[in-house]
């Protein structure tokens, strides 16, 4: 058969030059005629152990994920950096409003790196993206640590949350085309689990800081540690293939198919080029024939792009307005206010708890699938927030229903807050706490950066509504009224995944944007994956009649020569 990786050359005279060429087909959503053919479906061509999660991807994923790990501790080291301050910052202790503004400074910078590296990711490349992310978690990470005044700080903060946003943006990007479909869940679910691991690692480090002089600068500092690491083995990473392909590079982009199956038939090596191929050229004709001004309204005036970027950018951002990451931000307030020594080390409740049932979650989400999690463990969420609020009702029914500095509680309801808070954790870990990041594979291959850019914009405007109004809210609207608010949210982000959020297991990444052609997809989804199901066992049960069948005349050709003999 001929084939790039097997040496041979297709010719004229091949009768099966599709092996080279790939399929003769169209396939452009917003301009896609009823008589246009449908391109191949990735996920049936499958190669040998390509359910198996392979050494060299998982390196390529383990090095892509510190992105993630950098996402994790630069948002998580405020919660424990802040209380530790002190007077280092201009000679006065920070108030509530600045403590605000601080925490706030790296989300405002994750909305300019995510609005700006999200459009430019295909003309850089993910990979360069990715450095690029690096080089602003390094610098911000340094001006942060040798502050010396508020505005330096907030300075350093913004710089850092550059490199956030494009890390949170290009980091489940790069593993989206990467990751083969099978385990594609699994993969992401790796960058995902790194989130709440850096704040582990956060919160761990600064526990042990807390009677260090200037411990603060350290747990700052600490931050350029893994982003130089990243940027040490940037050179062992290769480009997406499908930006190969953007660029015209097929001979690389084959190499790199190559290097991820390693036990694919150069056969089925050169359809799964061919696929991706064939997408690539169908969906690069938006950029080829519109301007840059009609490609951004057509991203909310053509119906199939408006669903896919409502339905992820809306999981984003009722997973901001659950709450949970006050909780990493202002965990050393919250928990000083509950009477902890040592606030940093209760702030490792939230955040260990959280990395555990990520890490339980991607583990089970491609064999229960993404939308079934969230209608699952929501609820969960849910009665965690509801037990929360009653707790701390009559927590502080001795101050006016407001937490005071410096007031003893009662430790058992304190602790049934706490319980409560547990709960909910459980519940927002096993789901939202890192689905949202699946954004990528639903969206289009031609909108899969700007798209993706638009949902991490809009989940980093929810985290800076949700990290700029906790201090405030809890003085105003008291703890049982915040809690209560965040409960409100989560019901109607419940109410949203149920009509808005289809399943996307089992589908490839390329087939995925099908869904929404008519609606938001949910029960297309379904029939989709089904019909899937059923073509993949048509086709097992073929191979396994062919393997019968050449069994057999084996078998007839054994007892022909016995008889002769």
């Amino acid at each position: 058969m001929p084939s790039r990786f097997n040496g041979n050359t297709a010719t004229a005279d091949d009768p099966n030059p599709h092996w080279r060429k790939g399929p003769e087909v169209e396939h452009v959503e917003w301009r896609k005629k009823d008589n246009q053919a449908d391109l191949a479906d990735e996920s049936l061509v499958q190669a040998e152990d390509e359910d198996k999660v392979t050494p060299y991807l998982i390196f390529l994923i383990l090095v892509a994920a510190l992105g993630g790990f950098l996402f994790g501790y630069d948002t998580g080291v405020v919660g424990s950096a802040l209380p530790l301050v002190g007077t280092d910052l201009g000679g006065k202790a920070l108030s509530s409003s600045e403590q605000e503004i601080v925490t706030a400074g790296t989300t405002i910078g994750a909305i300019f790196g995510a609005a700006i590296l999200g459009p430019m990711a295909d003309r850089l490349g993910r990979k360069w993206s990715l450095f690029i992310a690096d080089v602003f978690f390094t610098t911000g990470a340094v001006i942060i640590a040798s502050s010396y005044s508020l505005a330096q700080i907030i300075v350093g903060r913004l710089v850092l949350g550059v490199g956030v946003g494009a890390a949170a943006l290009i980091a489940p990007l790069y593993i989206t085309e990467l990751a083969p479909t099978a385990v594609r869940g699994r993969c992401i679910g790796i960058n995902a689990f790194f989130i709440p691991f850096g704040q582990v690692v956060s919160s761990a480090v600064g526990s042990g800081v807390q009677t260090t002089k200037h411990g603060w600068r350290i747990l700052f500092a600490l931050g350029v540690v893994p982003s130089i690491v990243q940027l040490s083995l940037m050179h062992f990473l290769p480009e997406s293939p499908r930006v190969l392909i953007l660029r015209g590079e097929e001979e690389k982009a084959a190499e790199v198919f190559a290097q991820i199956y390693k036990k694919a038939t150069p056969e089925i090596l050169d359809l799964k080029l061919s696929v991706a191929r064939s997408y690539v050229a169908a969906t690069t004709s938006m950029q080829r024939e519109l301007t840059l001004w009609e490609r951004s309204k057509r991203l909310w005036t053509h119906k199939p792009y408006r669903r896919a970027i409502i339905s992820v950018s809306g999981l984003q951002i009722f997973s901001q307005l659950t709450g949970f990451n006050t909780l990493l931000y202002y965990s050393g307030t919250l928990f000083g206010l509950l009477g902890f020594s040592n606030p940093a080390a209760a702030g490792l409740i939230p955040s260990g708890i959280n990395a555990v049932m990520v890490f339980i979650g991607m583990s089970i989400v491609d064999k229960v699938g993404r939308r079934r999690l969230v209608l699952i463990f929501a609820p969960v969420m849910m009665a965690g927030l509801v037990w929360a609020s009653v707790a701390a009702w009559y927590m502080t029914a001795d101050t006016n229903h407001r937490l005071l500095d410096g007031y003893e509680y009662d430790h058992n309801i304190a602790g049934a807050l706490i319980g409560g808070i547990v709960l909910f954790v459980v519940g927002y870990g096993l789901c939202y706490s890192y689905l949202g990041w699946y954004q990528s594979e639903f969206l289009a291959l031609e909108i899969r950066a700007s798209g993706s850019g638009i949902s991490t914009v809009a989940v980093w405007v929810a985290n800076l509504v949700v990290s700029v109004s906790y201090l405030s809210e809890l003085e105003n609207i008291t703890p049982t009224g915040t809690f209560c608010l965040y409960l409100g949210f989560s019901v109607i982000g419940y109410v949203f995944v149920y009509f808005c959020y289809p399943e996307s297991k089992g589908i490839s990444v390329d087939e995925i944007a099908k869904l929404f052609t008519d609606d938001f997809g949910v029960r297309k989804s379904e029939a989709m994956r089904a019909g899937q199901l059923a073509r993949s066992q048509r086709v097992h049960s073929q191979a396994v009649g062919k393997r019968s069948d050449s069994t057999n005349k084996r078998s007839e050709a054994i007892e022909t020569t016995t008889a002769e003999v």
